[in-house]
């Protein structure tokens, strides 16, 4: 096993939970998000700054994850096309996307859950 692989296979599991607890959070707080905004009377400005700041929470928990990530993803990027290419590093990169994605849903949730 190279460095890379050594490093791939070390951060893979960590990774998934990441990705799927990160994912549940930020659905969690949608959901309440939509609740909230869809409430007869309006939405109470004290769950709207709870969710603000779990957003806020979540978001920095991926940009963390995701910097930390990068350096090593650069470097599977770099496989590509090469014999030591692995499958592994296509799940990897597949699901570094994903935590990019997933920091742009909480951006946006944490726009929209401002009090007006």
């Amino acid at each position: 096993m190279s460095g890379i692989d050594e490093q791939v296979a070390q951060v893979a599991s960590l990774l998934g939970l990441l990705l799927a607890l990160d994912t549940l959070f930020t659905t969690e707080q949608a959901r309440r998000l939509t609740e909230e905004r869809t409430r007869i009377g309006g939405a109470k400005r004290s769950a709207l700054r709870t969710t603000l700041v779990t957003c806020i929470l979540l978001g920095a928990v991926t940009l963390a994850a995701l910097a930390s990530l990068t350096p090593l993803a650069i470097d599977v990027v770099g496989t590509i096309g090469d014999t030591s290419w692995e499958p592994v590093f296509g799940v990897f990169l597949l699901t570094y996307v994903l935590l990019i994605g997933l920091v742009a849903w909480q951006i946006l949730l944490t726009i929209r859950a401002r009090p007006r």
